[in-house]
């Protein structure tokens, strides 16, 4: 048994993809498996892989018939050894000593999971770059603590930011929802284990690049799916954190939530390519309105403020607990206005 085995889907990624493979054979850890998943690649990407596992033979490769990112990664679990399952996608890059000072701390502290933080990188179509860090706070926790730390806990919900026990993977057969084809698969798959999961760490310092590339990624396209997929996420957190031991400050969950979920979804309906009619994007909302996670009452001395530090989420936080359907409506309709003006506030 290799003590990690890192996971990487690959598709249609010629241009990236050895860059991102390079960066993962350089570490100054040796006792690992690289699993390429080769999702049916048009491109020349399946035989890069192989070339890789010809040179090196930490590196395996599966080749198979297009499915998804989802069943791309639940093909690399299959096969994977690791004691810890870590994952990176085919155009991001591993920074120097991820994996040795990540997977040390790990047994160090006997951890679940440990969490690390990344580096996002907006690349433009000229190659400019802009960079930002997740912010992490190094501590190590048990499942009793979950509830103090739970905006820390799920301040990383991307898998590529942690490694994770392969045991509890494989006791609770967790694997990555094939139905997800427009993001939100990391987050269902990290609430799962989150459920099961007695132990986490977090390290603060970055290892991790997230890159998005101008016109790569298909965040931007909107498909109607993705809402019914993020909704099944907030299923997901309800029923994780009725489980927490403790009682989480219904402020800071609401906070949290109203941001994770209600206003990416607003963003995501006012996107120039949604064209789902205003009685419809009400509609949507009404729901998450309507979900019991959001019981709460959320005090105005509280709403003033979230009014002072971030006008943005004050404006989905006072309509989601004062329930003015006027409000929602006036978003809906003049959304893109609004969000413009206090986006960067």
């Amino acid at each position: 048994m290799v003590k990690v085995s890192i996971i990487m889907p690959v598709y249609n990624s010629e241009k990236y993809l050895e860059h991102a493979v390079n960066s993962i054979l350089s570490q100054d850890f040796d006792d690992f498996e690289l699993i390429l998943v080769d999702d049916g690649s048009p491109d020349n990407s399946g035989q890069i892989c192989d070339d890789f596992a010809k040179k090196d033979k930490r590196v395996k490769v599966i080749h198979k018939q297009n499915g998804g990112i989802c069943s791309a990664r639940n093909a690399g679990l299959d096969l994977a050894q690791g004691e810890y399952i870590g994952f990176c996608d085919n155009d991001d890059e591993y920074l120097p000593h991820l994996i040795k000072d990540n997977y040390l701390l790990a047994k160090e502290h006997n951890v679940d999971l440990m969490r690390y933080a990344r580096i996002r990188r907006l690349i433009d179509a000229e190659g400019k770059k802009w960079d930002s860090t997740s912010s992490l706070m190094n501590c190590f926790i048990s499942h009793q603590d979950f509830s103090s730390y739970y905006q820390n806990i799920r301040r990383e919900d991307t898998v590529w930011t942690g490694l994770y026990r392969k045991k509890i993977i494989d006791i609770y057969h967790i694997r990555f929802d094939e139905t997800f084809y427009y993001g939100y698969e990391d987050r269902m798959f990290n609430l799962t284990f989150l459920s099961h999961c007695k132990t986490l760490g977090f390290n603060s310092k970055a290892y991790y690049i997230w890159s998005q590339r101008v016109g790569h990624s298909t965040s931007k396209s909107f498909h109607e799916e993705a809402l019914d997929d993020n909704y099944k996420c907030i299923n997901a957190e309800y029923v994780f954190l009725r489980q927490l031991d403790g009682q989480l400050d219904n402020v800071t969950k609401n906070i949290f939530l109203t941001n994770a979920y209600v206003f990416s979804c607003l963003e995501y309906l006012l996107l120039p390519t949604c064209k789902l009619s205003k009685q419809q994007k009400t509609d949507i909302l009404k729901k998450y309105r309507n979900h019991p996670i959001f019981d709460e009452h959320i005090p105005k001395s509280t709403l003033n403020q979230v009014k002072r530090k971030n006008k943005r989420l004050w404006i989905t936080m006072k309509l989601f607990d004062e329930r003015k359907y006027r409000t929602l409506l006036f978003i809906v309709g003049n959304g893109s206005k609004i969000l413009s003006k206090f986006r960067y506030k």
